[in-house]
């Protein structure tokens, strides 16, 4: 990663909590968009996720009573060249129903493949492609995981907001990504349903095959950042900890594409800060259902990031393979 102030590293040593310029893997001009938790940036670089923790309530309280979930997940990208990499996904979950023996178990493993076609540095814009791969029946089937895996092509973007005229403004920034999700195996109809008789009567649901829908998945954010405006528009003297703050708000969104989905459109918001130093982030959102068929309790989620190529920029781990 090209450092934007190269002697701050000099000045700021040891000094996390200061109001130092802050560097990350996707920078476009004086732009340095941060990760986002709940869905990918929109550059490469070297870095790891540990962890990124998840909580989710799900279900009624009657009955056996809800679903608790914990989510920890890991990440780690590695610059093939300093516009490619390849990216590692995977997960351990842990889920508690009431008088029930907690179940646990791996998600399947996902490999990405991206590439950071687009920098614009007088724009601050920044686009990539990528080729997510899901590796079905790597996870722990209990508690989740596909026996069947799934290809999705995906398109990132970043795009900060330092070319408009009101300084107020300026400081302001959207990332987001669209993918489309081809199942290994799509879900098909294998037996028609049957009506009600006088000695059936319920008749018979339809069946299905063990497969997946496949699917858009779509994600937003608008960013603001403390540090932008500190470095960019004005200095208000803010002390370090508020002074590195992001505000921003996330919006994620997903579809079946065919008619056999087993449920539909699901939208959630994550308003929430991200904390951005020389060494990494960190950040904190609220998972906000925005409709039934999401759910109808508030989660959370949580990341610890760490940038490889701020901290380690001469070795292996933090820097691209090829030149």
């Amino acid at each position: 990663m090209r450092n934007l102030y190269p002697a701050a590293p000099l000045l700021c040593a040891g000094l996390i909590l200061t109001s130092c310029p802050v560097y990350a893997h996707v920078i476009a001009g004086a732009r340095v968009f941060p990760v986002t938790l709940t869905f990918d940036d929109p550059g490469v670089s070297d870095e790891a996720s540990l962890p990124a923790i998840t909580y989710q309530r799900s279900g009624a309280d009657g009955g056996s009573g809800p679903t608790h979930e914990v989510d920890l997940g890991w990440e780690y990208d590695k610059t093939i060249t300093p516009d490619t990499a390849l990216i590692f996904n995977d997960g351990y979950d842990i889920q508690q129903v009431n008088g029930s023996k907690t179940q646990t178990g791996f998600e399947n493993i996902y490999v990405t493949g991206k590439w950071q076609a687009i920098t614009n540095a007088d724009h601050e814009f920044v686009a990539s492609l990528g080729i997510i791969r899901e590796f079905g029946g790597s996870g722990t089937t209990h508690t989740g995981a596909d026996h069947y895996g799934s290809t999705a092509p995906t398109a990132y973007f970043g795009k900060g907001m330092g070319d408009l005229p009101a300084g107020f403004l300026q400081p302001f920034a959207v990332t987001g990504e669209l993918g489309f999700t081809i199942a290994d195996r799509e879900v098909k109809q294998i037996a028609a349903p049957a009506p009600a008789t006088a000695s059936l009567t319920n008749g018979i649901a339809a069946q299905f095959n063990n497969g997946n829908t496949n699917a858009w998945a779509g994600a937003f954010s608008v960013q603001y950042s403390i540090p932008y405006l500190q470095s960019q528009v004005k200095d208000l003297g803010l002390p370090g900890i508020l002074g590195n703050m992001i505000p921003l708000v996330e919006f994620t969104w997903s579809s079946p594409a065919s008619a056999h989905g087993a449920q539909g459109a699901t939208w959630t918001a994550a308003p929430g800060v991200i904390y951005l130093a020389q060494w990494g982030e960190v950040g904190v959102e609220a998972l906000v259902p925005l409709n039934k068929a999401t759910g109808t309790t508030v989660g959370a989620v949580g990341l610890v990031h760490l940038f490889f190529d701020d901290l380690f920029p001469n070795d292996f781990i933090g820097k691209p393979i090829f030149q």
